[in-house]
């Protein structure tokens, strides 16, 4: 059985390094780092280091070491031929966008993969991040999204309680003894004088239109009594006086 060399204590410390910066790291992407000049690498750079992100060449061996028993393990897969990785510290969104950019037109440069806020990603699911919009615009859209609903929801709530409140208000005016408004209480008894003085006038006519027929009457039972009494006169017998 083959007994794996020990690494030098030179070699030791360069994984210590190595560990370090993957454990700093919460986001970070891997690169397929080859065909570049030193002119392009160095453009590269820059490109990366305006974005508050570090670019490292790395050897496989080494970050393979490094990454042994640690919760990034899943990144060795990703370490095969020559490999740079891209140590990011804020948004991985403008970082992995600058890449792709760089990339276009270079065969042998291209992502291999990476890891967004501890989620391992492969090459093709790095590009869609590089797509998407910076982080403060997700945030504003989601705001948004978010926002809509829940003003809907509000309106919902809000205008059944409206409702029920004017059938509170509604109900209490009606009920009895429910003080009226000002403008009712004036109302009320100029409503009343009216009423009565319709209800004297129409007394009034009833008694003009019936007075008329009344006397008619009264004259006709008058005529009647008169003519009983001159009858009883013809017939009384004529008292004796020859006595």
């Amino acid at each position: 059985m083959e007994v794996p060399p020990v690494p030098s204590q030179e070699k030791k410390e360069k994984v210590k390094k190595i560990k370090k910066w993957f454990e700093k790291a919460d986001s970070l992407l891997v690169l397929q780092y080859k065909g570049l000049k030193v002119s392009e690498a160095t453009e590269l750079r820059t490109q990366v280091s305006g974005l508050n992100a570090e670019l490292r060449v790395l050897k496989n061996t080494l970050t393979r070491l490094a990454l042994a028993d640690t919760p990034k393990e899943g990144l060795v897969p990703l370490l095969d031929g020559p490999v740079a990785v891209v140590f990011v510290n804020e948004d991985p969104v403008p970082v992995a966008r600058a890449i792709r950019d760089f990339a276009r037109g270079r065969q042998e440069f291209y992502l291999l993969g990476g890891m967004i806020e501890g989620r391992i990603l492969n090459g093709a699911q790095v590009e869609s991040v590089a797509i998407l919009p910076p982080r403060e615009v997700l945030l504003a859209q989601m705001a948004g999204v978010i926002q809509a609903p829940l003003s809907g929801f509000l309106s919902l709530v809000v205008a059944p309680l409206r409702k029920t409140l004017g059938l509170f208000r509604a109900l209490a005016a009606a009920a009895p003894g429910a003080p009226a408004e000002p403008a009712q209480q004036g109302a009320e008894p100029q409503q009343a004088d009216a009423d009565q003085t319709k209800l004297n006038a129409d007394v009034k006519a009833t008694a003009e239109l019936e007075a008329p027929q009344q006397a008619d009457a009264d004259q006709t039972v008058l005529n009647a009594d008169n003519k009983a009494d001159e009858g009883q006169s013809d017939d009384k017998p004529q008292e004796d006086t020859n006595d």
